[in-house]
């Protein structure tokens, strides 16, 4: 299971899945959004990992 920081209309929430369709499907049941795909996940934790994100420049 991998974390994921879920976002939509200026709320977020964190939910565990697998992979990022199933954890956007289940964020957008929590906050509520009428289309799954208008919700954006971020990875945030992989196999209890914290993951990094950087620009490229």
């Amino acid at each position: 299971m991998n974390g994921y920081k879920a976002f939509y209309k200026h709320r977020q929430c964190e939910v565990l899945a697998d992979t990022s369709y199933e954890a956007q499907k289940k964020a957008a049941d929590i906050l509520k959004a009428k289309k799954s795909y208008e919700v954006t996940v971020m990875l945030c934790e992989k196999n209890r990992e914290q993951v990094v994100h950087a620009p490229l420049f």
